[in-house]
């Protein structure tokens, strides 16, 4: 089962918990759109270089956050673009399931240029489950000390929230992952699982249980490169969720 088919599970499991009619009417068209492919970001309509960073976003996307900070640490100020896809009818009355992309874009005295592109490390706006309802669930993207976070999150009862850390390396000219943190929570129960995972170091920390039962395991990684469009979001969670046994 995918990531975003269990997200719309769990969607159904929360409205049957809250027994809202009207959750109810809107629960069968969201779970026939969880069954529909992703939206594929195409990269090749990203331009190289640009004056401004409205050139760098294809038709039929726009800006749903510039995002604004020193990710190569030449003192100029550059911009992770959370890209996400128009909505066709906006007047339509019913949630929406738009996809989202993220487009890194290096400033410099001679205009804007293209450093960067990942088309599947935001969640789309339907991807939120119960934990978000009828609103759009966000996909968080920050800058400090020259490290770009990329923070998704999702659920009902159970809330898996999602971290990557990048950084941008010279050589070979990429920006790669250095930091995944995923984290389950019960919020009934107040129970967590969760992993931490630091690809500088190799070392992985995994947390269960709660207060005098939590138990911390301590392991080794690879200390693979992974460059920032390589990361599917989707595939990362799930993969997590299957180590930690909660698939």
């Amino acid at each position: 089962m995918t990531v975003r088919n269990r997200v719309f599970r769990t969607l159904m499991l929360g409205a049957a918990a809250c027994a809202v009619f009207t959750f109810f009417a809107a629960a069968p068209s969201l779970a026939q759109d969880g069954e529909e492919a992703r939206t594929e970001f195409d990269e090749s309509l990203v331009p190289d270089s640009g004056k401004t960073v409205k050139d760098f976003v294809p038709a039929g996307w726009k800006i749903e956050e510039d995002v604004k900070g020193d990710l190569n640490q030449d003192g100029v100020i550059d911009h992770a673009l959370k890209l996400i896809e128009i909505d066709p009818d906006p007047k339509k009355d019913e949630m929406v399931d738009l996809g989202r992309a993220l487009v890194i874009v290096f400033g410099g005295n001679d205009g804007l240029r293209k450093a960067a592109v990942a088309g599947k490390i935001l969640q789309c706006t339907a991807c939120g489950g119960a934990f978000y309802g009828a609103m759009p669930a966000p996909a968080n993207v920050s800058i400090a000390k020259g490290v770009l976070t990329v923070m998704n999150d999702h659920g009902s009862r159970w809330v898996t929230e999602v971290t990557y850390k990048f950084r941008y390396d010279e050589q070979p000219g990429m920006f790669i992952l250095i930091g995944f943190d995923y984290v389950s929570r019960d919020r009934a129960e107040g129970s967590v699982t969760s992993e931490s995972t630091n690809y500088l170091t190799g070392k992985r920390i995994t947390t269960t249980g709660k207060g005098k039962k939590t138990k911390v395991t301590n392991s080794v990684v690879s200390k693979e490169k992974f460059e920032i469009g390589s990361v599917d979001t989707e595939e990362w969670e799930s993969q997590a969720t299957t180590r930690l046994g909660l698939d």
